[in-house]
């Protein structure tokens, strides 16, 4: 992508709907130079009418990571999600297949599911209607008149619940809400030709945090990308990496790429857990990190898969969740890795917390119009700079 780069053969009615919420002075901001005020104006975080827009023309129509294969182990576990502001159920049916439904009665539109279970059936709380783990409606009482039953073999297609495309990659569970996002591996090529060398086939999930961050998830994904803060904000991680062995990273289409590779692993990022398969020496010491729009985040050790998540709940409000990934079966299961477990889990929920209250700022900084733009480094943050670009341009796609 190139820096600055206006969007061309593109739907001009939605450019059109961006200059109308953002305003001229503010699309022009978000394509100026580095060296000058640029970046999405204040109103792309605090804006309902762009958070809006952000979920019809972004995370509707992208593949969207939705959770973990293994926090549903059990047949008939069923999870509710929020992806682009609509409620959405996922559910391990009786063949042991993870499918996506939208989260709602196909009578009256109630909600369904309010909370994580397992059941065999999904029943709507208001008037009983039944639906099997497959989506399919199974029985409806009294809809016909008093002591009616009605049955249904096959299901209804005008009654059954509402499908979403939904494949799972090694254990990450993804969505397309508008099912036309292309093939899932073509989605993630970008990532996965960087990372020929790690077999992600053994990666095994071990669980998750997650946080409620006050601030705009688009603060929380600049954050991530940029290592410019971390001598900063991060004493440990800059003791493991320091600054002089880092570099900007880089977009490939719609995946931010970076990288560095260490003097010597530490606990908690490559040091302590077993490691992928077959790594060169200098592999044991790289660590890789990824965010594919718009919502997953991948960082990569010798000994570990983490995603970071991130879901807009309002304006000011991120979901954020940490899913820990280990190598192997013998890293997520024998007892003598506890502690080695551990060390990663706190390792990920300390470095978090110490960027929560900076993103929360930021988010607080955003109310003074005095702010003009931001003011940002070529040397580091390129690529942040650039992600309002890629925002605006991925609204603006037909």
């Amino acid at each position: 992508m190139k820096d600055g780069s206006k969007p061309s053969g593109c739907g001009e009615n939605w450019v059109k709907r961006v200059k109308h919420i953002l305003g001229e002075t503010g699309f022009d901001q978000t394509f100026a130079p580095i060296d000058q005020p640029s970046g999405l104006p204040n109103t792309a975080y605090w804006s309902d009418d762009w958070l809006a827009l952000e979920n019809e023309r972004i995370f509707a129509r992208s593949w969207v990571f939705a959770g973990a294969e293994d926090e549903m182990s059990a047949p008939g576990a069923i999870k509710p999600a929020r992806v682009a502001g609509r409620s959405i159920v996922l559910v391990r049916d009786e063949t042991g297949d993870i499918r996506a439904f939208h989260n709602f009665c196909r009578h009256r539109g109630t909600r369904l599911v309010m909370e994580a279970c397992v059941a065999k059936t999904i029943t709507c709380p208001y008037h009983a209607w039944v639906y099997r783990l497959n989506g399919q409606i199974k029985s409806r009482p009294h809809f016909h008149g008093p002591g009616q039953m009605e049955k249904f073999e096959s299901g209804d297609d005008q009654l059954n619940l509402i499908g979403i495309r939904c494949e799972v990659w090694n254990g990450c569970i993804f969505v397309n809400l508008d099912g036309k996002a292309d093939p899932l591996l073509d989605w993630l090529n970008p990532m996965l030709t960087r990372l020929k060398q790690f077999d992600f086939s053994p990666i095994r999930w071990i669980g998750k945090k997650s946080y409620r961050i006050k601030s705009n998830w688009k603060l929380v994904l600049e954050n991530y990308m940029e290592g410019y803060h971390v001598f900063a904000a991060h004493p440990r991680l800059i003791a493991h990496a320091p600054m002089d062995i880092r570099w900007s990273g880089e977009w490939l289409e719609h995946v931010f790429y970076n990288d560095y590779v260490v003097p010597e692993l530490t606990k908690g990022r490559g040091d302590g857990l077993p490691q992928y398969p077959n790594l060169s020496e200098f592999e044991q010491r790289r660590g890789v990190w990824f965010a594919c729009m718009p919502n997953f985040a991948v960082e990569i050790y010798a000994d570990q898969f983490v995603v970071l998540a991130t879901w807009p709940i309002a304006p000011d409000e991120t979901l954020e969740e940490l899913h820990f990934f280990v190598i192997g079966d013998e890293a997520a299961e024998d007892p003598k890795h506890e502690a080695g477990r551990a060390e990663l889990v706190n390792m990920w929920h300390e470095l978090n917390l110490e960027d929560v209250e900076l993103l929360e700022r930021l988010q607080q900084g955003r109310l003074s119009p005095e702010f003009e733009g931001n003011l940002m480094s070529p040397a580091w943050e390129v690529p942040a700079h650039q992600l309002a670009q890629q925002i605006i341009n991925t609204i603006v796609r037909d």
